[in-house]
């Protein structure tokens, strides 16, 4: 049996993108595994800057036959800011055609996105005198940059459509199909977005939240905070062990137990190595264990119709 790789090290968790080798076996067999790419992809940017690297996006997504849409904030220093990409697969078989918004995470070099995950205090959503619950405030702020034009490409949209992102991304992710309902969304370490209220906008919405073991991020903000909000993820979750297998609604007995195993052994076997990341809370937020994790799982929903592309992105 083969052993699912995992990655410590700080470069993973910081520069998503840095390490390339998107989609090396072609189109994944399965939505999730396509979904745990494009999180990892939407962080491709043209550093120093953040604005994405549209010619590095490009060259992923076009041999495996998607086209690319972007939505960034504008008038924001070196690019900072929100950034989401709309992949769109058009095929003549109308069961391959597929549109896929991917959501940036959090960039710990853009101040922008910090000060946003920091903003947690809750706001009414959405602003339209419609209020359906109270939301993350930064994590609303965030997606509101790009929100109006995202709105209009979708309602163009006429096939399946799947929202995902990582971190921050999944937050907005989470936050757009409470507006726009997709068929199917998948986040990965996402924190939580808003209250019960906002919660039971998204009911029956087909999801699969995927949570990264020790994964700091997934468990914040807490769920009472300074008695204004509590905050509640949408859905169970799919939840990665540290053996790397995946186990939906485990209780929270088992989770636990598996974390304190978890972090004790990182700290013997990585978090002493020089470029590693020092805890495990941290390690398991990287966005590449999510994708190789998720990968190993046939037990995912799959790409419907669709056969694994033998062709490899550049």
């Amino acid at each position: 049996m083969s052993v699912i790789a995992y990655s410590p090290k700080k470069v993973d968790l910081f520069f998503p993108a840095r390490g390339g080798n998107f989609f090396q076996q072609g189109l994944p067999e399965t939505e999730a595994s396509l979904c745990a790419e494009m999180i990892r992809l939407a962080y491709a940017r043209s550093e120093p800057y953040f604005q994405f690297d549209q010619r590095q996006i490009y060259s992923v997504l076009e041999p495996l036959g998607f086209v690319c849409q972007f939505f960034e904030s504008t008038g924001m220093p070196e690019g900072r800011g929100t950034h989401a990409l709309l992949a769109f697969h058009d095929d003549p078989d109308s069961n391959k055609k597929l549109a896929v918004v991917a959501f940036r995470g959090t960039d710990a070099a853009d101040p922008t996105d910090l000060g946003d995950d920091a903003e947690f205090l809750p706001t009414k959503w959405p602003e339209d005198g419609n209020v359906r619950g109270h939301v993350h405030s930064g994590f609303a702020h965030a997606l509101r940059h790009v929100l109006p034009r995202l709105k209009d490409a979708l309602a163009k949209v006429e096939c399946r459509l799947l929202f995902t992102g990582h971190s921050l991304g999944a937050a907005m992710a989470t936050l757009l199909a409470s507006i726009k309902r997709p068929q199917f969304l998948y986040t990965f370490g996402s924190p939580r977005v808003g209250d019960a209220e906002f919660v039971s906008t998204l009911t029956g919405i087909n999801s699969r939240r995927f949570v990264d073991c020790c994964d700091l991020v997934s468990r914040v903000p807490p769920e009472s905070l300074l008695g204004t909000i509590s905050y509640k993820h949408y859905d169970v979750p799919y939840y990665i062990d540290r053996k790397r297998t995946i186990t939906a609604n485990p209780s929270e007995a088992m989770m636990e137990e598996d974390r304190i195993i978890a972090a004790s052994e990182y700290l013997v076997e990585y978090a002493w190595r020089t470029g590693n990341v020092g805890f495990r809370e941290l390690a398991d937020h990287a966005a590449i264990n999510y994708a190789t994790a998720v990968a190993a799982d046939a037990s995912q929903p799959k790409l419907a119709g669709w056969k694994l592309a033998v062709r490899a992105a550049a």
